[in-house]
């Protein structure tokens, strides 16, 4: 695992990257490809810029924005600057892998046509709710276990649905996130979470500062964030305390009591829970 991204082989031609970038300066990802992929890029916080033909084209994706390209005629790497907060879900899949995923089902794929899949392409768009909702999901489950990879593909087939055609309601959706007004509400509280980190409000008291319900806050942050709002709070914590450690300028005690913990064994707990691995451990294997 890099210091900001991790990649994981779901299947032959079938590639998930999840970044997440807590640095506080902008850095890149680069990764080398062998094959030829067709590369889908969600962003879910922060922003990130490609670099595209070694930098002569710079395509930026903000915010909720998502990015798909492929060159059936070069492979290219991944070459991105990711802004601090940023946090971005990648989907990478190989001609034969998206053939295999989608044949059982109708999914017309324009970009695969004959007449088509010959050119090159980029395109970016605006992510819907559903397709946030879906993304966070993604990418806050732990692959530990066969069930969770069945779990991931059946999660992008959902999301697929809804990239290639927003014509499909879903049942699960919170009907609140479809007011632009109440997403950014929801979008407020995170803001707020995050600034005040080792002291976060209460959820009463943040939904008194968002102007929302309370029930409507823990719901819609849910679908939205793809955790409870304290799940969120804890996982942003132990991502930000794995970074200190890394930064190689902290002890582990410091760590914990910079993090707001009351004593560095809960720190450790919370850590080796999230992680599998104590901080000590993860220092150690740093350093060699």
């Amino acid at each position: 695992m890099s210091d900001f991204f991790k990649e994981i082989n779901i299947d032959n031609g079938f590639n998930l990257i999840k970044s997440f970038n807590l640095s506080g300066q902008k850095v890149q990802l680069k990764t080398k490809r062998k094959n030829l992929y067709i590369q889908f890029h969600f962003v879910l916080e922060g922003q990130v810029c490609f670099h595209i033909i070694k930098g002569t084209h710079k395509l930026p994706v903000a915010e909720q924005e998502s990015l798909m390209f492929f060159n059936p005629k070069n492979i290219i790497p991944i070459d991105a600057y990711l802004t601090p907060d940023t946090k971005m879900l990648s989907v990478l899949l190989s001609l034969d892998a998206i053939h295999k995923l989608f044949d059982d089902f109708a999914i017309d794929f324009n970009f695969l046509r004959p007449k088509i899949k010959d050119k090159k392409l980029y395109s970016k768009k605006q992510l819907s709710a559903n397709e946030l909702i879906i993304l966070n999901q993604i990418y806050n489950r732990e692959l530990k276990h066969k069930l969770d990879y069945i779990y991931v593909k059946a999660k992008i087939l959902e999301l697929f649905t809804y990239y290639f055609s927003q014509s499909y309601p879903t049942k699960e959706t919170c009907h609140n996130l479809k007011d632009e007004r109440i997403v950014e509400k929801i979008k407020k509280a995170k803001e707020i979470l995050v600034a005040h980190i080792n002291e976060p409000p209460s959820i009463e008291e943040l939904s008194n500062q968002v102007l929302l319900p309370v029930s409507i806050l823990k719901k819609g942050f849910k679908e939205l964030y793809g955790e409870p709002i304290y799940k969120y709070i804890l996982n942003y914590k132990l991502e930000l305390g794995r970074h200190l450690l890394m930064s190689k300028k902290y002890s582990v005690k410091e760590v914990s009591y910079q993090m707001g913990y009351s004593a560095p064994t809960h720190f450790v707990v919370a850590f080796k829970k999230k992680f599998g691995i104590t901080p000590k451990k993860y220092m150690q294997n740093l350093i060699n």
